[in-house]
This record gives structure tokens, sequence and C-alpha cells, in this order.
């Protein structure tokens, strides 16, 4: 197949499209050499930017969450703390087992003892 061939049921066959479109000169070389950018200053690693693998908003609904979590465990130890010293006014013995799982889930154990 020929190239004349391949162009001709194309609708873009117009011999004066392809008038500077010369076989004989195939290895043209090019004259203009592409820029390169070179730095000038050599920077630590620390100030290297990087992308961040969550996005902003993401990083923001964590810190949320953190922030009604820390202020949901803070009532829940007070509470605790509160109530184990009212059993102990009332004779009652009381201790108190915090269990850890991860940071943002904590579970309390409340074991009364008469």
């Amino acid at each position: 197949m020929s190239v004349a061939e391949f162009l001709k049921g194309l609708p873009s066959h117009d011999e004066n499209n392809f008038a500077n479109f010369h076989t004989d000169n195939g290895n043209r070389t090019c004259v203009k050499r592409p820029s390169v950018y070179l730095p000038t200053k050599d920077y630590p690693s620390e100030q290297i930017i990087v992308t961040e693998k969550t996005t902003i908003l993401l990083r923001y609904l964590h810190h949320q969450w953190d922030k009604k979590v820390k202020s949901t465990w803070n009532t829940y130890v007070y509470t605790a703390a509160k109530c184990k010293d009212a059993m102990r006014r009332t004779g009652i013995q009381v201790s108190v087992y915090i269990k850890r799982r991860n940071v943002t889930n904590r579970k309390i154990i409340i074991k009364i003892y008469m």
C-alpha cells in the first residue's frame, strides 16, 4: 500500500497541505538544542518539596475527628474519676481499668467490688 492509496479516502487529502514535506532529506538534524534547567544552588534534602499523600480536606477532617474524640475521652475519664470518688465515699471498692486499643479507640472497664 503506497502513501497515496492510504491518504486517498481521507477528508484531509490535499496536496498543498503536504507541500513542505520532503522525503529526500529524511536525516535532518536539529540545530537548536532544547533548553535544560541547571540549578545554581544546592538545596539541602529537608527543603525539597514533596507531595502530600492525603488531601488538605482529609487532614482537616482527621484533625477535627481527633479533637472531638479527645474531648469526649476527657469527659469519660472525668466521669469515671468522679464516679470512683463517689463510690469510695460510700465504702464501695472500685477499680478502673483503661484498655488502649489504638489512639482513637479507647475502652473503659469499671469493676465494682462490694
